[in-house]
């Protein structure tokens, strides 16, 4: 098996926006949860991470997550299951009604990615801010 990837496009210095939205499912967590805990925040900007995974038991660093969103003041939410409705554009929209003006960073399988991108797509959110890190096996 040949692996490919992360090509860094998930750091502190591809943001452009205030209120940053990351997205991530799977092993997506990893780089994800270090960038939760470091990216530069503040006072009245919004850090919203929504973390996809089948099951809680699926959840990985879900203690650590928590922590650092209640020491940072920013939200971690989870998105259970296998419902599609919700991380399409109404769903993502539901949960971040101003999705359009933020930074998204997206990291996770591709099918998920791939449907995500549609679904921001669709939500109004502007190709350049959105940071993706994709892996290739």
């Amino acid at each position: 098996m040949v692996t490919e990837g992360p090509y860094g496009a998930v750091t502190s210095a591809r943001r452009t926006r205030s209120d940053v939205l990351w997205i991530a499912g799977g092993v997506g967590i990893t780089p994800m949860r270090a960038l939760f805990e470091t990216l530069p925040m503040r006072p009245g900007e919004d850090l919203l991470l929504l973390y996809r995974a089948r099951t809680a038991d699926d959840l990985l660093f879900r203690g650590e997550l928590e922590e650092i969103a209640a020491l940072r003041g920013a939200r971690v939410g989870y998105v259970l299951g296998e419902d599609r409705e919700a991380m399409s554009s109404a769903g993502l929209l539901r949960m971040a009604p101003d999705l359009p003006r933020r930074d998204v960073y997206l990291c996770g399988p591709p099918g998920l990615t791939a449907a995500l991108r549609t679904a921001l797509s669709e939500a109004g959110l502007p190709r350049g801010q959105l940071h993706e890190e994709r892996f290739a096996f």
